[in-house]
């Protein structure tokens, strides 16, 4: 018994000294395209093409999502703005002109 584990202790050394001698494994770099998957991919999509550099109501942003292929009601949309974007990210400030909110990145 004691040879075994005489042996297999031997083995373990053998086995660290060859990976000890490997340089580490290096991790590919992440590219840089975003996720752009669901409603809140799309909104970061047309932050990222810079349709929000100006004021913009929720229809218009409705709509621009819906030329870029993702195509969601205004409730969800409005939520997503005021609540995620807005109030938990700070990506965007909501402001009121006349009687509508509109959306604007922040500076």
């Amino acid at each position: 018994m004691d040879e075994e584990i005489k042996q297999m202790f031997e083995d373990h050394e053998r086995r660290i000294k060859i990976l000890e001698g490997k340089p580490l494994e290096q991790k590919k770099p992440e590219s840089n395209k975003k996720d752009y998957k669901g409603l809140a991919g799309g909104i970061r999509l047309i932050i990222d093409n810079e349709f929000l550099k100006d004021p913009k109501t929720v229809n218009e942003i409705v709509a621009e999502l819906k030329r870029e292929g993702y195509h969601h009601s205004v409730a969800p949309v409005s939520k997503m703005l005021s609540v995620d974007f807005t109030k938990n990210k700070k990506v965007l400030n909501r402001i009121m002109e006349g009687k509508v909110w509109k959306y604007v990145l922040r500076k």
